[in-house]
C-alpha cells in the first residue's frame, strides 16, 4: 500500500516537471517563430547586412593578400594572412552579428509594447533573449555561407576529412553556446537599465579582441610570460578564443594527423607549422568528443552559461521588485 502510494507521489512529481519542460520548449519554439518572421519581413535590413558583411570580406582579403605579400615565415601558425583574415571574419561575421542583433531584444520588446504581454502570457525574459538569440544565429548563418564560404572555398580552405568537418562544428558549438551566455548577460541589464547600448558595445568589442588576440599575443610570445608560461597558453582556454584558433588550424591542415603531429609537414598555404599543443601548452588528441580538451570546454561554457542563467532570473526578480519589469 505504501509502496503503491510512493509510486502515485513519483508518477504526479514527474508529469507536471516534464508538462512543464515541455511547455517551456513550445514557447521557446513559439518566440523564436515569432523572432524569425520579423527578421525575414524587413529584407532591406538584410540586404544592408550581407552587404556589409561582402565589403567586410573584401576588405580583410585585400589586407590580407597585401601582408601575404611580404611575408616569408609563418611563426610557426598554419595559416597565411589570406586564410587568417577570411576565417576570422566569418567568424566574428556570425558571432558580433549575432550578438548584436540580441542585445537589443529586451529594448525592443519595450519599445515595441510588447514586453508587458509577453510576460504576462507566460514568456519569460530568458525565452525572449534565447529564441532572439535562435533566429539571429539562423539569420547570420545564411549570410556566412551566402558571402564568406564561397570565397573560403575558391581559397580552398575547407575541412579535408569529414572528422576535420565534425570537429570544425564542435568548436563552433563550444564557441556558440559561450556567446549565447555571454549575450543574455549583457540583454538581461537591459531589465534593470534601459540605456545599454555603449555597454552592449563594450562588451562585444571586449569579446572580440579577447578572441582574435593570438597573432599579437604569439609574436610577444618569448617576452610576455605568466607564471613562466606565454600570455597565449592562457588564453588558449577563452572559449572564443580556442573556437577560432582551432578552425583556423582545422581550415588549414592537410588531414587530422596534421593536429597532433611530432614533426609537421607544410599546410595547404605551403607554409611549415608547429604542433598545435606545443604552441599553445595543450593536450588535444583528435578534438572529438573523446578528447579530453574538448570535454573540459564543453564543461567550461555550460558551467558559464548556467551562471549566465542565474543571473537572469536574478535580474528579473530585480525587475519584478522595483516595477521596472512591468514598465516594459
Amino acid at each position: 500500500m505504501i509502496a503503491s502510494i510512493g509510486v502515485i507521489v513519483e508518477i504526479n512529481i514527474r508529469v507536471p516537471t516534464i508538462k512543464k519542460i515541455l511547455q517551456t520548449f513550445r514557447i521557446l519554439f513559439a518566440v523564436t517563430k515569432r523572432s524569425l518572421i520579423v527578421d525575414f519581413r524587413y529584407k532591406f535590413q538584410l540586404f544592408i547586412e550581407a552587404t556589409w558583411t561582402a565589403i567586410n570580406v573584401a576588405v580583410f582579403v585585400l589586407l590580407g593578400a597585401a601582408w601575404q605579400a611580404s611575408a616569408t615565415e609563418s611563426d610557426g601558425l598554419p595559416y597565411t594572412m589570406v586564410t587568417f583574415f577570411i576565417i576570422a571574419t566569418g567568424f566574428f561575421t556570425v558571432f558580433s552579428g549575432v550578438m548584436e542583433t540580441t542585445v537589443t531584444a529586451i529594448s525592443e520588446e519595450n519599445q515595441l509594447g510588447t514586453m508587458g504581454f509577453l510576460v504576462t502570457n507566460s514568456v519569460s525574459p530568458i525565452a525572449i533573449i534565447v529564441g532572439r538569440y535562435i533566429s539571429a544565429t539562423v539569420r547570420w548563418l545564411i549570410i556566412m555561407v551566402v558571402i564568406v564560404i564561397p570565397p573560403l572555398i575558391i581559397r580552398g580552405v575547407t575541412p579535408s576529412t569529414m572528422k576535420l568537418l565534425w570537429s570544425s562544428i564542435l568548436v563552433f558549438v563550444i564557441a556558440w553556446i559561450f556567446m549565447l551566455g555571454f549575450t543574455l548577460i549583457l540583454t538581461s541589464i537591459a531589465l534593470i537599465f534601459k540605456k545599454t547600448t555603449t555597454l552592449n558595445r563594450v562588451g562585444i568589442y571586449i569579446v572580440r579582441f579577447a578572441g582574435g588576440a593570438f597573432v599579437p599575443l604569439t609574436s610577444f610570445d618569448d617576452s610576455m610570460t605568466l607564471f613562466a608560461k606565454p600570455l597565449s597558453n592562457y588564453l588558449i582556454w577563452f572559449p572564443p578564443a580556442f573556437a577560432l584558433e582551432t578552425l583556423r588550424w582545422l581550415f588549414t591542415v592537410n588531414t587530422s594527423k596534421g593536429l597532433t603531429c611530432s614533426t609537421c609537414g607544410p599546410s595547404k598555404d605551403g607554409f611549415a607549422y608547429e604542433n598545435f599543443n606545443t604552441i599553445f601548452g595543450t593536450g588535444i588528441t583528435d578534438l572529438t568528443l573523446s578528447d579530453p580538451m574538448i570535454r573540459q570546454m564543453f564543461l567550461i561554457v555550460f558551467i558559464f552559461l548556467g551562471l549566465s542563467l542565474l543571473l537572469v532570473e536574478k535580474l528579473t526578480t530585480i525587475a519584478r521588485k522595483w516595477g521596472t519589469l512591468e514598465f516594459y
